[in-house]
């Protein structure tokens, strides 16, 4: 795993550094920091929140530039390298985002991997990537911005984008990367109860399969399995709605989704018998065994997430 040891960088759109943003938007604007912001999900959740007036730190372990990620070419951006992997990384990013945004609003860390493989297939490397990006890396996240919005005045929201449904649902063929999302869950419910009274609340959000390019090695399955993929802009605004509105957890998804996440948290069984595990054995069939980022678009190949199911049937939630 390569970690960014060495001084972190920052990128504005046409100027270098750390300092207050002098912008048109004031402070009163709302300001938010993105994780893992250079893939398909980001791009489009950076996009829309600086047209909505945020004023933005972005942050990713590429080397990238705040106007060509936003749009904007008015310094309430900046860009600055980060890996989720690396907490003196993630410190210097917060220390950057304090300094430069006066307060921070939100925090959406999209880093995540997702390697699908048979019990027997995962190898150690995998496994430990997985603690390092999908565990670890939001336990890091956290520990770095927690100082700093305790200090604040006002509400923070922490958002962790997890995998499919709300992170309890273990799908075939996903064991290892199925435990990094139950632990996130975990976490991030164990985290709350502990800031209940406080300002500041994490929350796990599930999102669905994108028409991204870290997608595209799987556009034929999905056309096979009837999926009609899901635009970024669109989970860009389920997840900006989700920072609006506090929500602890946030599943993308109409009723069907929903309905089994609730069963399958009452009993497994029964969510096995509405079909998801035969869903996913034969979406497992169809479907390559590859590893790669599964937000951020780190790696050209990266997994699908979410279920088999056409998104128009997975109205939006306001």
């Amino acid at each position: 795993m390569t970690q960014l040891n060495e001084k972190s960088s920052v990128i504005t759109g046409s100027a270098t550094g750390t300092g207050p943003a002098a912008t048109k938007l004031g402070n009163d604007a709302p300001t938010a920091v993105l994780i893992g912001v250079t893939g398909g999900l980001g791009h489009a959740l950076a996009k829309l929140m600086a047209a909505e007036g945020y004023r933005l730190v972005l942050a990713a372990r590429r080397e990238n530039d705040a106007a060509a990620l936003t749009g904007r070419n008015d310094g309430s951006a900046i860009y600055q390298r980060a890996d989720v992997t690396d907490l003196e990384s993630l410190e210097k990013l917060a220390s950057a985002a304090f300094e430069h945004l006066g307060r921070v609003d939100a925090v959406v860390n999209l880093a995540g991997i997702s390697p699908r493989k048979a019990i027997e297939e995962y190898t150690l490397a995998d496994i430990d990537d997985l603690l390092a990006i999908n565990v670890k890396g939001p336990m890091f996240v956290t520990r770095a911005f927690l100082p700093g919005l305790r200090k604040q005045a006002g509400k923070a929201v922490v958002v962790h984008v997890g995998g499919a449904m709300d992170g309890r649902v273990a799908l075939p063929f996903m064991s290892s990367y199925a435990a990094s999302r139950g632990a996130l869950a975990s976490y991030v419910q164990s985290a709350n109860r502990e800031l209940a009274g406080t300002n500041i609340m994490l929350s796990f959000f599930g999102p669905v399969p994108s028409n991204t390019e870290a997608e595209s090695p799987f556009f034929d399955m999905w056309s096979k399995l009837g999926v009609d993929l899901c635009e970024p802009d669109q989970v860009a605004r389920e997840i900006l709605a989700t920072i609006r509105k506090r929500r602890q957890v946030h599943v993308m998804g109409g009723g069907t989704l929903k309905m089994l996440t609730i069963a399958n948290a009452i009993s497994p069984s029964i969510a096995d018998a509405m079909g998801l595990r035969k869903i996913w054995q034969a979406h497992a069939a169809v479907s390559p065994t590859l590893i790669g980022h599964e937000h951020c678009d780190e790696r050209v190949a990266c997994q699908p997430i979410g279920l088999p199911v056409p998104c128009k049937l997975w109205p939006q939630h306001t």
